[in-house]
């Protein structure tokens, strides 16, 4: 099971509490009673983004927060997804939403693995869904993991073109991050973005046509 590093480490330090615990336990229950996965998906994207709202409320917030509109450094790295979050961003792709497959391809034949993902370049590490005005073509039904990060240090230390860790100062989004927790820890099949994804569009390869019928 792949968990999103930012959401386990809000974990490994509340797990001890049990008032945590249970609140994780909580959300999990809520977010199983969701049958449907695309609605399910959609449901903690809204709750995480309540979360987020919440923190934005503080004018000093807003004011520290670094990221703005066109910033794309960390949409250079392997973001975690669930498959029901896969099959929302299917569901885009069908809906006509721009993909670039060339990218998916090379980012899909890394599975799971972050050292394989970082052997790309930087430019081969972008998003799929990063346009050419560097802004985010799936924002609405981004993944939740993009939700949660926001960088209060220079925005210049998150470029990642080596493949190192970036050195940032991050805001502590830690209810956000139990939800994220709390969802990925229902999924016995999430993956990395670009390998799940492939996998779920040829799934639907029968129905519509997609260009993925060459073996990656």
């Amino acid at each position: 099971m792949i968990m999103p590093a930012i959401a386990t480490r809000t974990f490994k330090m509340f797990q001890e509490e049990s008032s945590f615990r249970k609140l994780v336990k909580r959300m999990t229950q809520k977010i199983s009673k969701i049958s449907d996965p695309v609605k399910r998906a959609r449901f903690v994207h809204r709750k995480i983004n309540e979360e987020i709202e919440s923190q934005f409320k503080d004018q000093m917030v807003e004011k520290l927060v670094q990221c703005k509109k066109g910033c794309s450094a960390c949409c250079h790295s392997q973001v975690a997804v669930t498959h029901s979050e896969a099959l929302l961003i299917a569901e885009k792709v069908e809906e006509g939403v721009g993909i670039d497959y060339e990218r998916l391809h090379l980012q899909a034949k890394a599975g799971n693995s972050a050292k394989d993902f970082f052997q790309l370049t930087y430019e081969e590490r972008a998003c799929v869904f990063l346009n050419d005005k560097n802004q985010c073509s799936i924002y609405e039904d981004r993944p939740s993991v993009c939700r949660t990060n926001y960088v209060l240090s220079d925005p210049k230390n998150c470029e990642i073109r080596k493949g190192q860790s970036p050195s940032v100062q991050l805001l502590n989004t830690f209810s956000a991050d139990t939800w994220v927790y709390s969802y990925f820890k229902l999924g016995n099949n999430n993956g990395a973005l670009a390998f799940l994804l492939q996998r779920v569009l040829k799934e639907k390869d029968n129905q519509i046509k997609f260009p993925l019928s060459k073996e990656y």
